[in-house]
């Protein structure tokens, strides 16, 4: 089986992201969310959402990191829509997490 197009993936760190929330939701409601509606779209082959452990960043609400296989863009997601601060990575570009959270599949499928 081939690998999907594009992957969401969800930190739910549970010292961490696990106990933000963003708009009423932790990270692992979140997860539940988009991979209910990859399902319902019927984008499953196409679109991978997945948990992982911290991806630091959490100081900007709960972390969703998409990465598009095809051309290898990773667009980061959090709280805030501005240039951030992670401690690992230095200085990025974080776009604020959609209220409908379909968007980050769609937006991000090339």
């Amino acid at each position: 089986m081939a690998k999907p197009d594009l992957n969401i993936i969800v930190c739910v760190d549970p010292q961490r992201c696990l106990t933000l929330k963003y708009q009423g939701r932790n990270s692992g409601a979140l997860l539940q969310e988009i991979q209910d509606q990859v399902r319902d779209q019927g984008l499953s082959e196409r679109v991978q959402a997945t948990p992982c452990r911290c991806i630091f960043g959490c100081t900007y609400g709960p972390r969703i990191d998409v990465i598009n296989r095809v051309t290898g863009e990773k667009v980061l997601y959090g709280s805030v829509e501005a240039p951030v601060i992670i401690s690992v990575r230095g200085r990025v570009d974080m776009k604020k997490i959609p209220d409908h959270l379909i968007e980050l599949a769609q937006a991000n499928l090339s």
